[in-house]
């Protein structure tokens, strides 16, 4: 189980990236030899960082049996991030014109028409002041704290505080649905997946387990079906309804002739989702850097620093506007990956070796959390699952104000307890130095 995330991360990222080659957009790409050495460098210095984490001295195995302080804790957490899942759905839910269980219904049929409401309620600025959003999004952390907890502590939470998260991940899930969106789908599963590896892998007797991770595995299966199923009909509608069947990857004539035209634009859709966004890459590499003023990574700190600091930006912008304007590549209707946005602040050679410290931390807090069960490695491996799965996409964790405050949250929190660790090691050391003396 020590490389079982690895694994997975690797499998993801590169088989995306081959996929990529498999598409007809691999044939508009000017510089594959320089897009090939940045990938596969930025993806070996991952995994470069990911093992170097390993080959540390692992720290003492704290038995998953919880203090009653600590399940206390923890269900404090799960009850005031489903209250703040439930306020924070009602208030964009009515925001953006639903008005009943039927609205939302009507746009999982028709997510076409949800997705073109969402961006008009975007252009008339709606939800940018809403005093309700400003006061929650400080309490970001809050957004990144239910689904984890709910599935690694299922079976210390009583019934009515987990019917409680259940009601916060459908109202949140709703929303999604309601405006056409994979994104907050998505998340759910991302965590709900990251949630199960560290339920299970955390699990110090065997027996009976293998039956719990066959339905572990069924769940998330099944989660990723649906996601996948919602996907292709969302795209699908989209397609038709915006005329833009074919924009990016090409229809399968014989997936066609099978599952109409449709599905089939939906499924292409679907294969291009990943894949694309290296071609936004090969783009971005062939211009020189320009920094950011350190806001390019994150379009959401940058708008918050526009709005509150005055800040202008227009002549520093991150690497996909100014590809959009050399090249033509939409920087807000088409992806480019994660680089670019880091590169806007890092360069690119910054943006590969940042890619190590994240594997280095995703082992660190994948290993916490699986010896101890503790509420911050937990939760910050779960968020770098999401950072991960939208490697061939973009930096996720700054597109949203919520997530920028929830991952800089717990970053600070995993850094006083690294320091606290630190301190408690050196004074015990220090004890055992004493008492060799005596």
């Amino acid at each position: 189980m020590t490389w079982l995330p690895l694994s997975l991360a690797l499998v993801w990222m590169l088989g995306t990236f081959g996929a990529f080659w498999l598409t007809g957009l691999a044939r508009e790409v000017d510089n594959p030899g320089q897009l090939c050495t940045f990938v596969i460098g930025a993806t070996a210095l991952f995994a470069g960082g990911y093992a170097a984490q390993m080959s540390r001295r692992p720290p003492p195995v704290v038995a998953p049996t919880h203090s009653t302080d600590r399940i206390r804790r923890v269900r404090q957490l799960v009850l005031a991030s489903s209250v703040y899942y439930v306020v924070l759905s009602l208030t964009r839910l009515a925001e953006f014109g639903a008005t009943g269980p039927q609205s939302v219904w009507a746009s999982i049929q028709a997510p076409a028409t949800g997705y073109l409401n969402k961006f008009d309620v975007y252009q008339q600025g709606v939800g940018n002041t809403s005093p309700w959003m400003n006061l929650l999004f400080p309490l970001g952390v809050l957004s990144v704290a239910l689904v984890p907890l709910l599935v690694v502590h299922w079976r210390s939470l009583p019934t009515w505080l987990r019917l409680a998260g259940l009601v916060g991940i459908t109202l949140h899930m709703a929303f999604y649905l309601f405006i056409g969106t994979t994104k907050g789908l998505g998340d759910v599963v991302i965590m709900l997946a990251a949630g199960m590896l560290v339920a299970r892998a955390a699990v110090r007797h065997r027996r009976r387990t293998r039956s719990r991770r066959r339905r572990a595995l069924v769940l998330v299966a099944g989660a990723f079906a649906l996601l996948v199923a919602y996907m292709i009909h969302s795209h699908a509608t989209r397609a038709t309804e915006f005329g833009t069947t074919g924009a990016l990857v090409q229809v399968n004539p014989a997936v066609e002739r099978v599952v109409g035209a449709p599905v089939a634009e939906g499924i292409a859709d679907v294969i291009g989702y990943p894949t694309h966004g290296y071609l936004g890459l090969s783009y971005n590499l062939q211009l020189p850097f320009e920094w950011s003023r350190g806001l390019g990574s994150s379009p959401s700190a940058a708008i918050f620093a526009e709005q509150t600091a005055g800040v202008d930006l227009t002549d520093h912008p991150p690497y996909p506007d100014r590809t959009e304007h050399e090249k033509g590549w939409p920087a807000r209707m088409y992806w480019a990956t994660i680089y670019p946005w880091l590169a806007s602040d890092l360069t690119f050679p910054g943006a590969a070796l940042f890619m190590g410290l994240v594997g280095w931390l995703f082992a660190g807090s994948w290993r916490a959390a699986v010896s101890s069960r503790r509420v911050v490695p937990t939760l910050i491996f779960a968020q770098l699952c999401i950072l991960i799965v939208y490697v061939p996409a973009n930096n996720q964790l700054g597109m949203a104000p919520e997530s920028i405050v929830g991952m800089a949250t717990l970053l600070a929190l995993y850094a006083m307890q690294a320091l606290s660790n630190g301190q408690r090691q050196l004074r015990a050391a220090q004890d055992r130095h004493r008492h060799t003396w005596r």
